[in-house]
């Protein structure tokens, strides 16, 4: 089976030594993302932190052909003591507004005491599956 690596400008250049995102036959699996706001650099809350983790993961998926509508799995990392209410809610709305109507991917939240960048609420991963 081949692996495809997968590179865009559309979502963060890694900071260390792995690829934003894999392709292997049918499936996809997106690195972890931060929730940065490309235009501006910011972080926000954790709601804008979701939303733009998101987005950055839906610009790895797009590199491959395949969008959110596609995910069968997300990972979530959070920090503990994060406003889920706001995280779910953000989360809810990108998979809705990327047309999958009810549906959402199988889910795994894993509360973590410190990420990466002190500024940090959130990180996102996801598994796709390509017709």
């Amino acid at each position: 089976m081949t692996l495809q690596q997968l590179r865009t400008d559309d979502a963060p250049v890694p900071t260390g030594p792995f690829s934003q995102g894999v392709r292997v036959g049918s499936l996809v699996f997106t690195a972890g993302q931060a929730g940065r706001n490309r235009e501006t650099g910011q972080m926000g809350d954790i709601k804008d932190q979701t939303t733009w983790a998101l987005r950055n993961v839906a610009a790895i998926l797009a590199a491959a052909g395949a969008s959110l509508v596609d995910v069968a799995k997300v990972t979530i990392f959070v920090r503990e003591g994060s406003d889920v209410q706001a995280l779910n809610a953000a989360y809810v709305e990108a998979f809705r507004t990327a047309g999958c109507g009810d549906y959402l991917p199988a889910r795994s939240l894993v509360f973590v005491s410190s990420l990466k960048n002190p500024d940090m609420l959130v990180e996102i991963e996801t598994i796709a599956a390509l017709a």
